[in-house]
Formats: C-alpha cells, structure tokens, sequence
C-alpha cells in the first residue's frame, strides 16, 4: 500500500510535466508540504511502525524532478545569460554529486534529488515562459500550501492527533520538541521538523505581506493565522525571515510598497499585541520569544558558534566537501534509521560550503550574481519591473542573513519559484523587449502598454550579451 500510493502521487506528477502542463507547480509545492503528514497517517494506519526509508518521502523530489525534462530538453533554447545561470548552479550540483557518490554511495543519488528539485523548478519556469496570471497562481500555490499547513498545525497543537504523537516518540523527538499533550508541543504540522516549518511559512507569507494578489481570497486573516503558526513553533527563525524578508523588500526596492507594508506591519503588529497573550500555552512562546533581546545567553545561538568554528577546521581539513549525501535527509538512506551521520547540521553557511566544497560553492554563488545582475537590468527597465522582480531581489538578499541559522538555499522553497518567475523574459512584444534589454533603460514618456505577443525563447537566444558590451 506505501508503495501503491507513492507510485500514484509521483505518476500524477509524471503525467503533468509530460502533457506540459502549468499545473505541475502548483502540484510539486502541496506534495512537498504535504507528503509527511500522508507518510505519518500511512505509518501508522497501515505500516503500524515507523518506515525511514519510506518512497512517499521521495515523492516530492519525484514530482519536482520530472520537471528537469523540459529544462534538458529545451535547455539549449534559453537566452545565453540563463544558460550561464543554470549552468553554474548545474555545475555546482553536479560537482557535489560527483564527490558524494565517491564518498557516501547511494545517500548522494537521493541528496542530489533533494537539491535538484527546486534548481528544476526555477529551470521549469524559465522554459515555460508563462503569463504572468500563471506566475501569480503559482505564488498564490505556495501561499495557500502555508495557509493549510498552518490551519492543521493549530489543529496539532490542540489535539496532538496519535499519528503525530506515534512519530514523535519513534523518531525520539519527545523531549526536543516538548511534549505530546495539548499545547504542550512545538508544532512541526506536516512537516518533519519545526525548523524546517517555520522557514517554510516565514518565506511563504513574504508575498502576502507585499501584495494583495498573493494573499489569496482569505485575505489578512490568513496572514495572522500564518504568523501565529510560526509562534506555535517556537523556532525564532520563522519570525525573523519574515520580518526581515518584508523589510529588504521595502529597502532594496527603494520604498517599492511601502504603504502596503506599513498596513501589513500594523494588522500583524496589532494581532500580536492583543492576541499573543491569549494563545493556548502563551507562557511558553512568549518565554521563547523573549531570548531574542538577550541572544548572547542563548544556548542554541552558542551551539552553533561551536559548531561553525568546529566548520573551519573542518574546511581546512577538506576543501573539496563531502559532497551530496554528507549531511542531511540523505545520510538516512546509508544508515537506514532516523538518524543522519552529519556533524554540522545547523552551521549555517558552513553546512553548504562542507557539502560542495570550495569549488561547488563558488559555483553557487557565481550562478546567483548572474541572476542578481539580470534581476538588476530588469529593475532598471519600468516595463520590466514586475513585483516578480521585486520579490526575488528581497528574498535573495534576505537568504544571506537567513542561512546563518541553517542551509535555506538548497532546499525547496519559494525562493526558487521566485527566482524562475522574476528572471523569465516577461510576455511583452519580441521586438520591444531586446531593444529595452539592449538599452538597459525605457523612455519615461513612453507608457503605453505592450503588446502581450510572447516572445520565444528561439529567438531571444542571441540575445547572450550584457548592455556594456554592447
């Protein structure tokens, strides 16, 4: 039966992405955020015991990998600049995969999934080139997935339904994540951890808080129930993404919102002031809470300064990283239990840099500045400065602060949807757009709308070289 329904979530995926159909993105975010809480039910109902090595924990990858087929296949089609993106991040993945595999067997073919899937999925957009309706339904995916999650990790908190509290005792996370009794428990809803849950929905209500359109027709309350989760959690990364994230968005737009995130600032500021203390074991978060004005005393803050100097001798130690498999989901499947064989799990900066080594992470980062330069053109152009554009440059400079808690880059997340939506070449005339792309500039006195004939992607291919060196 685990088997069964693995096959029929990662088939559905399989036959979305080969009838070419946008709706593939929308499916690989609700499996991705969804497909734990399938495998607790499905442990507990019918294996009766806790699989670590279950196939429905790979069908997120699955899903999201069968994107990659239209990315290899048309991969030659795209403009010169995103070849030269994805090739870095290609690279970078392929480099890791290559040591992995010689070091960790088996663990690195899962681990090279994990990281691949929402390269792919950035890569799927490009390719797909869609209007930006379907861009925004697909933010709207992601805020919805938070919304759901959210609504049933209150629903956790409450309750603590026994499927929950059967995994919380078989992965020995009693203790850790408190206890399983009503209130008593850090909420981690579907997913397989409260970290993990709360940076999901911290990027997850970034577009909610900046525009009306990706709040879905559920509108402010959705945002505070979103927040509140995060609370329920008690893991303070979630609440400084967010907060941070909206900020950058606000500063590295040059104000671009500012009324919206003024308003989002006073509905979320005001919901906490009246309500936080209300919430079921308010004691407990608030105490939480409460170590972000005093964090050189906090444990978990010492812990991973330990860590990251452990990291530099380690790094010195091995330049060349661990390569995929070395940390992580994927060391399960070499061990063959819950527990993974990682030394550096929360270095932050550190856990990428020992995984891809010196050469894989330059690769990263040299794949990101050619975006970042892209996105930059973009802004620059009026036409071309969607809130897609204005999202992604938020959210990437906001990655910087946030991998400091852990390694939020690789792993699936709006980010990479951000980053495929904001870098596609916008369904504007073919014409207008390469001579705006070879400008580098609009004329201010030019403000009528463009056509919606779509570019393709064939034709926008010569199109490889910066404005200054034209």
């Amino acid at each position: 039966m685990e088997f069964a329904i693995a096959l029929l979530i990662s088939f559905a995926g399989l036959g979305l992405a080969v009838s070419k159909s946008t709706w593939i993105v929308d499916y690989a975010v609700f499996v991705f955020v969804f497909n734990r809480g399938i495998r607790r039910l499905v442990d507990y109902y019918i294996n009766e015991q806790f699989n670590p090595l279950s196939p429905i924990s790979l069908t997120p990858l699955i899903v999201a990998g069968a994107m990659t087929i239209p990315l290899i296949i048309e991969f030659r089609r795209l403009p010169g600049w995103a070849v030269r993106v994805f090739a870095c991040f290609g690279a970078a993945i392929g480099y890791a995969f290559a040591v992995g595999y010689l070091q960790q067997g088996l663990g690195a073919v899962y681990a090279a999934g994990e990281v691949l899937a929402p390269v792919a999925m950035a890569g799927y957009v490009m390719v797909r080139n869609p209007n930006m309706g379907v861009r925004d339904r697909w933010i709207r995916s992601f805020s919805w997935a938070a919304i759901l999650a959210s609504a049933y990790g209150w629903y956790q908190y409450l309750t603590i339904p026994p499927w929950d509290a059967f995994w919380l005792k078989e992965v020995g996370f009693i203790g850790y994540m408190g206890l399983p009794e009503p209130t008593k428990m850090d909420c981690f809803s579907t997913m397989g951890e409260r970290g993990p849950l709360a940076a999901f929905l911290g990027f997850a209500v970034v577009p909610m808080m900046v525009s009306s359109k990706w709040r879905t027709a559920l509108g402010w309350p959705a945002v505070i129930l979103v927040f509140s989760t995060i609370l329920l959690t008690t893991a303070r990364t979630g609440i400084i993404v967010a907060v941070v994230a909206t900020l950058i968005f606000l500063l590295v737009n040059r104000g671009a919102k500012k009324a919206q995130i003024l308003f989002a600032g006073l509905v979320v500021g005001a919901a906490a002031w009246f309500g936080i203390e209300k919430m079921p074991g308010s004691k407990r978060i608030m105490d939480r809470l409460e170590t972000l004005s005093h964090m050189e005393d906090d444990g978990s803050l010492q812990g991973r300064i330990d860590i990251m100097a452990g990291g530099t001798e380690a790094l010195w130690e091995n330049p060349l990283g661990g390569g995929l498999g070395a940390a992580g989901l994927g060391t399960r499947i070499n061990t063959g239990s819950m527990e993974t064989t990682t030394k550096f799990g929360d270095a932050g900066y550190f856990q990428i840099i020992l995984v891809y080594g010196v050469i894989g992470t330059v690769l990263l980062l040299a794949g990101l500045y050619l975006a970042w330069k892209r996105l930059a053109l973009y802004y620059r152009i009026k036409t071309l400065r969607s809130e897609h554009v204005l999202l992604i440059r938020a959210l990437m400079i906001a990655m910087i602060p946030a991998c400091a808690a852990g390694d939020m880059l690789t792993g699936f997340s709006i980010f990479w949807l951000a980053l495929g939506c904001g870098l596609a070449i916008p369904r504007v005339t073919l014409a207008k757009t390469i001579a705006l792309l070879e400008a580098g500039r609009q004329d201010e006195s030019e403000e009528e709308e463009l056509a919606a004939t779509p570019p393709t992607l064939g034709s926008l291919a010569r199109y490889s070289t910066s404005p200054s060196k034209r």
